[in-house]
């Protein structure tokens, strides 16, 4: 089996053409795949037709598995029969959803604030509406690498804070607010904001939604900063906007990306989705000295 990447952009992406996600794969493909994946930072395969259980089974070969919990105490988040499976989706059955709405309505990498974020995730659409639904991303290597060097100089190495309490309502207006035990199972964690990735040795610029403190800046200081280094990670430059098509899959690595869907009429039309999300490891960012520092909370 030979397998070909084709750039969807300069910023990042690549559309894989060779393989068959629904048939047997071995580990030389996989290997390729994830080759592919680390170069490209996401990855699309288009017309993927496959079970739910086929769509777990291929994710496994990347990585343990993350089982989402419940985001607001009384809306569903997982496919009832493989719970590995988050349902993006805003669509109804009997008048009860099936599963999140409006999930990820804006910029971040997946489990940022969690103590371990996640290394990646898959998604796969399997009803789109006919206007917009589209999802971007972006390139935080490229983000980081284009800093000025002074702005560099201010932050590798810092950590910052990342906190699910302060900013869950701000986030998501559309669900309820946190319960006390909801707010305990997610405790504010801090990570390093230059991050070094385990596999390709590059550094990324990893702040996103969560943030609300840089460690050692006072915080009117380190809010407009936060502000700042948020909206340079989604410049143009380095951005990708995906039109989603049925069948339609990708796989990114959220370690050096970050993603927001994009609203559409969800009153008027339907957009279903399922998201398989694979288990992370300690962030850390390795200093030009060689000094390690890690996240740490949570």
């Amino acid at each position: 089996m030979t397998i070909e990447a084709r750039p969807l952009c300069e910023s990042l992406g690549a559309e894989t053409r060779g393989v068959d996600l629904a048939g047997p794969l071995g580990e030389k493909t996989i290997a390729e795949i994830r080759r592919f994946w680390l170069q490209h930072c996401i990855l699309l395969f288009r017309d993927v037709s496959w079970t739910t259980a086929r769509h777990v089974a291929f994710t496994q070969r990347f990585g343990d598995l993350h089982i989402m919990p419940g985001i607001g105490h009384d809306v569903p988040t997982n496919h009832p029969e493989h719970p590995e499976i988050m349902v993006v989706s805003n669509v109804k059955r009997n008048g009860t959803p099936i599963g999140l709405r409006r999930a990820g309505w804006g910029w971040h990498s997946d489990g940022e604030d969690k103590k371990l974020p996640n290394m990646g995730s898959l998604l796969h659409a399997l009803k789109i509406p006919p206007d917009r639904g589209d999802t971007s991303f972006a390139n935080t290597y490229a983000a980081y690498e284009a800093l000025p060097q002074t702005t560099r100089d201010r932050i590798e190495g810092r950590l910052g804070r990342f906190s699910r309490a302060e900013r869950h309502e701000a986030n998501y207006p559309n669900l309820p607010p946190l319960t006390e035990q909801e707010k305990r199972s997610r405790p504010d964690i801090w990570h390093p904001i230059t991050r070094t990735h385990p596999e390709t040795g590059r550094t990324a610029l990893f702040i996103g939604r969560w943030a609300v403190e840089i460690e050692g800046i006072p915080k009117d200081e380190g809010d407009a900063l936060i502000a700042e280094l948020t909206a340079h990670v989604v410049k143009p430059e380095f951005t990708y906007t995906h039109r989603w098509k049925k069948g339609d899959a990708i796989l990114w690595d959220n370690r050096c990306t970050q993603h927001r869907a994009l609203p559409f009429d969800d009153e008027k039309y339907e957009r279903h989705m399922q998201r398989t999300t694979l288990e992370g490891d300690t962030p850390y960012f390795v200093t030009a000295s060689g000094k390690r520092i890690e996240s740490f909370g949570g």
